[in-house]
């Protein structure tokens, strides 16, 4: 329960990726998945639910900035930046009133990169997509 009414918010939030604290990044969106189908036999009712397969993703919208710094990142590890290998992602959450919350997102790789920059514009953003391995670890636990 917060204290005050202090609530998490997007100034409570530290995004770390392997090359460091992320600063110029305006969101992050990740996402799990578990197929699920409900399942016939005879008559009109459901008998059961099957499960199918988990899925996982992310997107971070970045400055450009943020995104040359990947870029450095990637030429220090001798990769082009869809080839880095498999890095986690952590998303802390943290305020004085509440505990600290941290979800893990292992095994990320980078597949999408995409801006559309345009007159008038006051920064240039890039928008990440990623693909994510291995489960998310909401707060040290993983949904399947």
């Amino acid at each position: 329960m917060a204290v005050n009414g202090q609530k998490y918010d997007w100034e409570s939030i530290t995004i770390t990726l392997p090359h460091g604290i992320l600063i110029d990044v305006e969101s992050i969106d990740y996402n799990d998945e578990l197929e699920k189908e409900v399942l016939y036999g005879k008559g009109a009712t459901p008998v059961g639910v099957g499960n199918g397969n988990y899925k996982a993703e992310t997107k971070l919208n970045i400055r450009r900035e943020e995104y040359n710094k990947l870029l450095e990142y990637a030429g220090k590890m001798k990769k082009p930046l869809y080839r880095l290998p498999p890095f986690p992602i952590t998303v802390s959450y943290a305020n004085d009133d509440q505990p600290k919350v941290t979800d893990t997102l292992p095994a990320c790789q980078f597949n999408k990169a995409s801006t559309n920059p345009s007159q008038g514009d006051k920064e240039v953003k890039v928008e990440m997509g990623l693909v994510l391995s291995k489960p998310i670890l909401w707060n040290g636990k993983a949904n399947v």
